[in-house]
């Protein structure tokens, strides 16, 4: 269901009426690029059915999608028709352009161009967890999570995400794990690692696929680098790599734990099956990592309520939060 999660605090304060969030999404529909757009963005029905809600609800969870739409252009196709106006220009006036004309004939070489250009379409998952007061995209990249941001702004009138904070330094904790080769309560540590010194050559070791209880790591810690990123484990269900920024990635749920949910060989929808275990396995995992790093704390460094883990899953149940 999710492959990386960048998290954001949604306070109860800041929540939108819940209720009325489907019609909300759909005054920002995607609709695909007009022939000069070089992007759209918007929200779709994250089953994927053409018309289906724009909102899913599992088990008190949350669900969107949204799409993007972006034609390619490459910055040389661009350069070279903005030559070719240029000399055209100068061929007519006995003048080359200046740098002010050469950017008022970018302008005109992507109005020429866009039209002609592909497109490449993809999507963006968003989880939103009222209980735990979180809110999430299935990406670590700033571009596609600031424009989820933006666009969810515009649909849900009074939301307001606040950067996740924890007391914490992840960093440090993940330099304290790997020393003490001791993790959170229910977590593993597992063989991947991202170490970098702090100072200006930024010196990197990696491993892969490597035990980190050697000496050599030891050693590279000790003399000052920091953990970047660090593959754990979370109760021999679900393998992440947690990074110094508190974003997860290469999120992957194990096997067994489908097995254990009687979920492998359920006749369920495979999107309800996929929904129910990853946000029954996230509601648990996160309150415990934020714990593991001292707690979550807001922009002023003053401890929130702790995110309060949801029941174990029994079942999918497709009620938003305001009537379970």
């Amino acid at each position: 269901m999710f492959k990386a999660l960048t998290l954001y605090r949604l306070p109860l304060a800041g929540q939108p009426d819940w209720s009325q969030l489907d019609a909300q999404l759909a005054t920002q529909p995607f609709t695909p690029c007009g022939p000069t757009q070089p992007i759209s963005v918007g929200f779709v029905p994250p089953r994927g059915h053409a018309e289906g809600p724009l909102v899913e609800w599992v088990n008190g969870h949350a669900l969107l999608k949204l799409q993007f739409e972006q034609r390619l252009l490459p910055g040389s196709v661009i350069k070279d028709r903005v030559d070719e106006l240029a000399e055209k220009l100068e061929q007519e006036s006995g003048r080359k352009p200046g740098a002010k004309r050469r950017r008022e004939l970018k302008d005109e070489a992507l109005l020429d161009l866009l039209p002609l250009a592909f497109t490449r379409t993809t999507a963006l998952r968003v989880w939103i967890a009222p209980q735990l007061e979180l809110l999430a995209f299935d990406s670590t990249t700033s571009a596609r999570c600031d424009a989820g941001l933006t666009l969810l702004s515009k649909a849900l009138v009074g939301l307001t995400p606040e950067p996740l904070m924890t007391a914490e330094n992840p960093a440090t904790c993940m330099n304290a794990w790997l020393l003490d080769g001791v993790a959170p309560a229910g977590f593993g540590i597992g063989r991947d690692a991202e170490l970098r010194s702090s100072d200006t050559q930024a010196a990197t070791v990696r491993y892969t696929r490597h035990g980190l209880d050697g000496p050599d790591i030891q050693q590279h810690l000790t003399a000052g680098k920091q953990v970047k990123k660090l593959a754990l484990n979370w109760r021999d269900r679900l393998d992440f790599v947690l990074t110094d920024t508190l974003q997860l990635t290469r999120l992957k749920v194990d096997d067994g734990a489908f097995e254990q949910d009687g979920l492998q060989d359920s006749e369920a929808d495979p999107f309800d099956a996929d929904a129910l275990l990853a946000t029954a396995e996230l509601s648990q995992l996160l309150p415990a990592l934020f714990e593991g790093l001292g707690g979550l704390v807001d922009g002023l460094g003053v401890a929130t309520a702790p995110a309060v883990p949801a029941p174990p899953m029994s079942g999918s149940d497709d009620a938003p939060p305001w009537e379970a």
